[in-house]
């Protein structure tokens, strides 16, 4: 953003003022070049570079960016250091967050310690990310607002994701099949079960929603393993003609893992008729 005169007189000088926003938690030398048009000749363009070097009024370390990715029951954590360059004693005074599958706390550093790759002193603040309790599995991404004592930085943003993935999980996490005459591949699909926590377990049975339209067969029977095969396949008497729409179904494979004995996978099956060649244009 600048400010400027717009109009110079002949044997005269001129002022531009140039505005660069930085945020509360950015810090080291930066750099920009501004773009300036006249209807001077031979100077009917120029460009002015601008340097400087920025002091962040609270350090955000490693990064003002928190990340927690997990397995449901594992209790993922993050850290981040918060600082106050100027020597003065830092207050974290409260949390706005849009995501209620994470809570926050606050720590008091009072002796020298090392957080992950960061250096902690004496007088800074750990601000620990946690899952709340009830947490459901989720992929998400936002910010939230850290409410401090500092004058100049009342309020630091940080961006956080949340990758929460269930104990037992499907991959890929949703059956397709296609029914399209003259092609019987697409009427089969294979898909993996694993154990996210790396846990053997059984697939102990299988219920699709219309037995009636599609059938399943667990292909490494009941072994007790960390991942499992799972073949899902159309009825042979299901036809293009006999579903008019998609239809939106669901399988239900039960385990023997305390926790999570059932694993619900969406089935979607789509019919679809064959283009038919269109007429070839005549030659003129």
């Amino acid at each position: 953003m600048t400010e400027f005169d717009s109009v110079i007189p002949a044997g005269q000088s001129g002022k531009l003022t140039a505005k660069i926003k930085t945020t509360t938690t950015q810090s080291g030398p930066i750099s920009k070049s501004i773009a300036v048009t006249t209807n001077a000749a031979g100077a009917e363009r120029m460009t002015l570079s601008v340097a400087f070097t920025a002091v962040s009024a609270i350090t955000v370390l490693p990064r003002p960016q928190i990340m927690i990715n997990g397995v449901l029951g594992d209790e993922p954590t993050a850290t981040l250091v918060f600082h106050r360059p100027d020597g003065e004693k830092l207050e974290i005074t409260g949390f706005d967050s849009g995501d209620e599958q994470i809570v926050f706390t606050t720590k008091a550093v009072t002796e020298n310690l090392t957080i992950g790759r960061s250096q902690a002193v004496s007088g800074d603040v750990l601000v620990i990310a946690s899952l709340a309790q009830g947490a459901q599995p989720a992929t998400t991404s936002g910010r939230f607002k850290v409410h401090t004592n500092h004058p100049d930085a009342p309020v630091v943003t940080i961006a956080f994701s949340l990758r929460l993935r269930p104990v037992i999980e499907a991959n890929p996490a949703e059956v397709r099949l296609l029914l399209q005459e003259g092609n019987a591949s697409s009427r089969t699909m294979l898909f993996r079960v694993q154990n996210n926590l790396s846990k053997p377990f059984k697939l102990t049975g299988a219920q699709p929603s219309s037995p009636e339209i599609f059938r399943v067969q667990l292909v490494d029977g009941e072994i007790e393993q960390q991942t499992h095969t799972v073949a899902v396949m159309l009825q042979d008497d299901v036809i293009p003609d006999s579903i008019e729409a998609r239809l939106f179904e669901s399988l239900v494979l039960s385990t023997n893992d305390a926790a999570q004995p059932e694993v619900i996978v969406p089935v979607l099956i789509e019919p679809r008729a064959l283009r038919k060649p269109g007429k070839p244009r005549p030659l003129e």
